[in-house]
């Protein structure tokens, strides 16, 4: 029995023995089994799994977007021309005869009423002489032919006379009427001849042209002098015909002058042509400027522009931001790391087209100005730099 038991116990040591490394090799090959099926769940992509997949930002440069901000708006047309006095004299002789006196010169100023040069008067004298001679002659006559004539009358209601005498007397009665009021209407000639000896400035300004010099002899309506007011002045602006329907007077206009650098000159449209010049579309405008100061002279070059429209506190855009739709008109802005929809109404156009006015829009609002057609409300973006 002894020996029997021995001989089960030593039959069994070896089989415990080859239990263990089959053991050990099943959990290894479990453990590996494990292994592998835990690495292939790992690579397993989101969408096969049925998540979402991770979205990514699009990148947007700064070119690319326009913080919002009310802006005033100007609609201007372009104007230049030369500056040119509003007011111009051109004083002309008024008698034939020797000048004596010049005493102004040009770029000289001088007031209203201001000798700017004499004649001399001994001829004009003498002329006015002898009108006055031949009017107290013809007077003298006058009165004789109504002497005559009533004594006429006289005798003719007596029957003294016959009625061609009467006749006669009449005529000559009314014949030194003329005479003596021909003669008066020469005497005021030759009176206007002498005050117009002295020939005075029309206006208060300078002179740009002095055209004689004394000793000279002159004949009526020879040219002497050119006299301007420079207190006020005006630019002529050829306009073409096709910016001329955007201006009106009253208008205001900024020029610049050369030789005035940056300095500003105020003023307003006061008229338009109504007859585009001879060969071109350009039609001539007017601005008044005010010049009272002096600075600004005949001649000078001006450029600037027009205000024919403006606008405070608006927010304008680049065309290319507005976007269309079936569901309407609107902007795209990026609030929060996302682009958002925004409706719009569109207010106008300006700058020729290069801005475009909208309402829906607020200060701060940072809108996609570029031009993006794969860019949709919703998308996640990030703005390159911040």
């Amino acid at each position: 029995m002894i020996d029997a038991a021995r001989s089960d116990g030593s039959a069994a040591k070896p089989r415990r023995r080859l239990l263990l490394p089959l053991l050990i090799a099943g959990a290894v090959a479990a453990g590996g089994v494990a292994w592998k099926a835990t690495s292939s769940h790992d690579a397993v992509s989101p969408a096969a799994a049925g998540l979402p997949p991770a979205e990514r930002a699009v990148e947007l440069s700064p070119v690319e977007l326009t913080r919002m901000a009310p802006h005033r708006l100007t609609e201007l047309v372009r104007l230049s021309g030369s500056v040119k006095p509003m007011e111009q004299s051109m004083v002309k002789s008024e008698v034939a005869a020797r000048l004596v006196e010049v005493p102004v010169r040009e770029g000289q100023a001088v007031r209203k009423g201001e000798v700017l040069a004499r004649f001399d008067t001994v001829e004009l004298q003498a002329k006015l002489d002898e009108k006055l001679s031949n009017l107290e002659g013809a007077k003298a006559q006058l009165v004789l032919a109504d002497k005559t004539r009533a004594k006429n009358l006289a005798l003719r209601q007596k029957d003294i006379v016959s009625e061609t005498n009467m006749d006669q007397a009449q005529s000559t009665f009314r014949f030194q009427q003329a005479t003596v009021a021909a003669l008066e209407a020469q005497v005021d000639l030759a009176r206007k001849a002498l005050r117009d000896a002295v020939v005075a400035s029309p206006i208060d300004g300078t002179v740009a042209e002095r055209a004689v010099n004394p000793g000279e002899t002159l004949a009526v309506n020879a040219k002497m002098f050119s006299v301007v007011d420079l207190s006020r002045v005006e630019v002529e602006a050829a306009v073409p015909a096709d910016d001329v329907a955007r201006l009106k007077p009253g208008q205001t206009v900024r020029l610049r002058v050369e030789g005035f650098g940056e300095r500003d000159f105020v003023g307003q449209i006061a008229r338009i042509n109504p007859m585009a010049r001879a060969g071109t579309r350009a039609i001539p405008v007017y601005i008044v400027l005010d010049n009272s100061d002096g600075s600004l002279r005949g001649g000078m070059f001006a450029a600037g522009d027009a205000v024919v429209d403006e606008v405070e506190g608006a927010f304008a855009l680049p065309p290319a931001a507005v976007r269309h739709d079936q569901d309407g008109t609107f902007v795209l802005v990026v609030s929060g790391g996302r682009v958002e929809r925004r409706k719009v109404e569109v207010l106008g156009a300006w700058a020729r087209g290069d801005l475009v006015e909208v309402r829906g829009l607020a200060d701060g609002d940072l809108a996609v100005t570029a031009p993006l057609p794969g860019l949709t409300a919703g998308r996640a973006v990030k703005v390159m730099g911040s």
